[in-house]
């Protein structure tokens, strides 16, 4: 039997990687009726799944129904049937999908892995009915809380924490560790802490091993601190004996006088490029010409002071900010496997698996080469594997998938994954790009590299920008990291990243500009300013607000913009207000702890949970003000009256079960007639059913999970709603726009300055992370960078 084939299709943005994987997937449907029991097609999100779902069950019926499908011909083609063959055919497909739905396995990464884990839920010691906790926030804060009351029977970990306790106050930090531990804590649910070795997370566990290892990085940090100090005492003595002064050296006071006394004094200071002068060729120590008893300084010892000063720091500073990091963390890393013990424990008792666990333990079992037992366990025999979004898998998540695909491929079955490295921007949940970029390397005749090169979606502008940008970036960063001694391989990886253009469109617009620091203002304040007339500006030509996209690195400036906009909005004349849309999505704006009428429900559960809090009693009457109307109608001094015997009412709900009290709540205060409410009620509603079916179903239990968890839980975003959207560039992938604002999203590169931007970047930054998402034409070569704008035709 031959060696079946791994495709792997380099898909960029608009390549039509959909259409591709549907085509694909039709055809391997029609090697048989039942052929869909056989193949595993995975994606990243619901969105994706249903769109891929939709996409091969409407072909099917328009092919079995005689109408027009632009998948026929290449059906021909791959299965020799004629076109009467191939309708009759789907016909039969169709039927046998639709009366047999739960073997059509086109589905999350996630959902293939709870469905994997419910085969095996008896060996992972799980009970019958037991729950997937999704967000590991509530058991992680549990188990702090037991690891740290445990310390009343553990003289060791008590100990510890006195330790760290004392530390953190050494360095001006809280006393209370809970806050640092929690952070540290969250390494546990990743990757990097699964994936060590028995052998690594025992040494964690060892508290005497940690204790000398502590000694051992505070030595590294103190004999460079050290070191550094005896050269900057032995240049200060020179400078000093040959009477030198700050105005014979180059750029005086601001290169090597500024050093040596940094040096001499402790501070931990990086040479600056003014220092680095006396290295060049021939050195440059000052301006113009060189004082007498600077030369003679120089000549008695100053050069080779400051050289070895230099080359000590450049060899030794990682070490050292390595230490100095692992010093802050190390107590806090101690108590890890103390902490997810406690995890295990709260998860085993309440009968919960956590899903961040669910690829851990899969891998567990495919490394033991158990992937025949697997397909039985699971109830499928998949002979076709289709991964999509492939660079966004994770180390686990292919460790996985691997053993499956390997055995698919020696029974001679053809396999497929897509994927783009410069979309990989999922890096905060584990995603390991150089998983795809190793594969595209390889020189293995099992794998096939397939680039999709045409773009379909953009206008000319974009795509001779996104050529022209994945040609020189690599380059560039090739050159800078060569600089600072990390190999790399850009080029080749970005080497087919180039698009053709179908001739389908004209036109497109596009300008990028660099926006600098002036004198009493910084960039970001500039940014700020602008956007309100740059969004102004384009609904002035016809694009609608929900045309435009704002992204944002993280929400703190995501908040920063929403509060510009919403400021702006309030100032508009009743001519503009007219004109203009400035209503936003926001991450932010859809938080349901954000919104009054959600607000007052929990007000009301606070003051059913203690009548006689103050502040519960005070919020509960200003969210029914805010959510009985519209916030911009409501004056200072307007305040609407509650209804009478409300406290009674309230009192009566003691005694009643969660869900039944909000409904209660909803329904005397009349909250639904308030249009705007609906939806944050529904959303507030499905979370308190949520609960109730998953928890202790009272009114304490959940004010203690709305607090931990559930106040950061947000409404989905409206598609036809007509506002403008700000996201952060994780939730941005896969979302289209006409026009695209960045404001905060850094770049590097040597620039002319524009005009009135359409989009903001700073010029002070690391310019790789988010590539693969900037809608801007610019950069036409090396020498001098020359940026374009490209106009949209009307």
């Amino acid at each position: 039997m031959s060696s079946g084939k791994l495709t792997i299709y380099n898909a960029s943005a608009g390549s039509g990687k959909t259409y591709t994987l549907t085509g694909i997937y039709l055809a391997y449907l029609f090697k048989g009726r039942h052929n869909y029991r056989k193949i595993l097609a995975v994606t990243f999100t619901n969105k994706a799944t249903a769109e891929m779902k939709s996409r091969i069950l409407e072909n099917l019926h328009l092919l079995s129904s005689g109408e027009k499908s632009e998948y026929l011909d290449e059906l021909v083609l791959s299965t020799g049937h004629s076109k009467e063959k191939i309708r009759q055919e789907a016909g039969e497909i169709l039927n046998s999908i639709l009366h047999d739905y739960s073997r059509f396995s086109v589905s999350t990464i996630d959902t293939f892995f709870q469905k994997i884990l419910r085969a095996f839920a008896r060996e992972a010691g799980l009970h019958s009915g037991y729950n997937i906790e999704i967000d590991h926030k509530i058991i992680l804060s549990a188990a702090v809380d037991d690891m740290i009351s445990s310390v009343a029977t553990d003289d060791q970990l008590r100990r510890w924490l006195t330790n760290y306790a004392i530390s953190n106050i050494d360095d001006g930090k809280s006393w209370n560790p809970r806050n640092s531990i929690m952070k540290l804590s969250e390494e546990i649910f990743r990757e990097k802490f699964k994936l060590l070795s028995q052998g690594e997370i025992q040494k964690l566990e060892d508290k005497d091993f940690l204790q000398d290892y502590i000694k051992k990085i505070r030595a590294v940090s103190s004999d460079f601190e050290k070191s550094l100090t005896v050269y900057g005492n032995a240049a200060l003595k020179i400078f000093h004996e040959f009477d030198l002064a700050d105005d014979m050296f180059y750029r005086k006071g601001q290169g090597i006088p500024r050093y040596i006394r940094a040096l001499d004094s402790g501070e931990i200071c990086e040479p600056n490029s003014y220092v680095r002068e006396i290295f060049s060729e021939p050195p440059r120590w000052s301006t113009g010409a060189q004082a007498t008893n600077l030369a003679a300084a120089i000549g008695a010892g100053l050069d080779k002071i400051l050289r070895d000063a230099i080359t000590f720091y450049d060899g030794n500073i990682i070490n050292y900010r390595t230490s100095k990091v692992i010093s802050q963390n190390i107590y806090a890393l101690g108590i890890l496997s103390d902490v997810m013990r406690k995890v295990r424990e709260i998860a085993s008792s309440s009968n919960t698996f956590l899903l961040s666990d669910a690829g851990e333990f899969l891998n567990l079992i495919t490394k033991n080469d158990q992937s025949p037992f697997i397909y039985e366990k699971a109830g499928n025999r998949f002979e076709n594997f289709m991964i999509d979004e492939f660079q966004d898998t994770s180390r686990i998540q292919w460790n996985n998938f691997e053993p499956l695909i390997e055995n698919s491929l020696a029974q001679g079955n053809d396999n497929l994954v897509v994927g783009d490295v410069k979309q990989s921007i999922y890096r905060w949940r584990n995603s390991d790009w150089t998983i795809l970029e190793s594969m595209l390397g390889s020189k293995s005749e099992r794998l096939l590299s397939m680039p999709l090169k045409v773009n379909w979606r953009s206008c000319p502008g974009i795509i001779n920008f996104n050529n022209d940008l994945f040609t020189v970036l690599p380059y560039l960063l090739e050159q800078k990291f060569a600089h600072e001694g990390i190999p790399s391989n850009f080029r080749e990886m970005y080497s087919q990243a180039v698009q053709v253009d179908p001739g389908k469109r004209t036109g497109g617009y596009v300008r990028i500009e660099f926006v600098g620091n002036d004198e009493g203002k910084k960039w970001k304040e500039k940014v700020l300013e602008s956007i309100p007339g740059v969004i102004g500006s384009l609904q002035d030509k016809g694009y609608r607000a929900s045309d435009i996209g704002i992204i944002v690195r993280d929400g703190n400036e995501g908040s920063m913009v929403l509060k510009t906009l919403i400021d702006h909005s309030a100032k508009h004349t009743s001519e503009n207000a007219g004109r203009y849309n400035f209503n936003v999505v926001s991450n932010d704006s859809l938080l349901l702890s954000n919104s009054p009428v959600v607000n007052f429900i929990v007000s009301c559960l606070n003051v059913i949970n203690d009548p006689t809090d103050p502040i519960s009693r005070a919020a509960l009457n200003r969210f029914y003000t805010l959510s009985k109307a519209d916030a911009a109608e409501i004056s200072g001094e307007e305040v609407s009256v509650l209804p009478e015997a409300w406290e009674t009412m309230l009192a009566e709900l003691g005694r009643k079960a969660l869900f039944e009290a909000v409904e209660r709540i909803v329904s005397y205060f009349e909250l639904g007639r308030n249009s705007a409410n609906a939806a944050y009620i529904n959303a507030f509603q499905d979370l308190v059913l949520s609960f109730a079916g998953n928890n202790t179903p009272d009114i304490r239990s959940f004010l203690e999970w709305w607090e931990e968890t559930g106040c950061r839980k947000s409404l989905s975003v409206p598609g036809n709603q007509d506002a403008l959207r700000i996201l952060t560039i994780h939730k941005s992938k896969g979302l289209e726009f006409r026009v695209v604002i960045l404001p905060f999203i850094s770049w590097n590169l040597d620039h002319r300055p524009g005009k009135q931007p359409l989009l903001w970047v700073r010029p002070d930054a690391a310019p790789f992370d988010g590539l693969g998402i900037v809608p801007v034409k610019c950069v036409k070569d090396l020498a001098g960078t020359i940026f374009s704008e490209y106009y949209f035709e009307e």
